[in-house]
């Protein structure tokens, strides 16, 4: 059965992008502020072009996944330790 798509209309450094998504409106409006936010952030820092400033962004977002996921493995290994820790001290 083929998902439902909704259009969302999202704007981005004063442009506005039809977006065809099966998530909630909300979820990708939340994601467009997000990122919108990120561009004009890396804009004024870095002084980019609109044309620039997308590029960079995208590294930023990018470095922002991967520290959040080495953080995860990070806290998922010491969960394990710490579990396997309080199974031998029940021991």
């Amino acid at each position: 059965m083929p998902v439902k798509k909704n259009k969302v209309v999202v704007r981005l450094m004063g442009h506005d992008y039809a977006l065809l998504t099966d998530q909630p409106t909300e979820h990708v409006q939340r994601m467009a502020r997000y990122v919108d936010r990120k561009m004009r952030e890396v804009a004024i820092l870095s002084r980019a072009t609109d044309s620039v400033a997308p590029i960079l962004t995208t590294m930023t977002l990018a470095d922002e996944l991967f520290r959040a996921q080495d953080e995860n493995t990070r806290l998922k290994k010491e969960l394990a330790a710490l579990t396997q820790d309080g199974r031998k001290n029940q021991e």
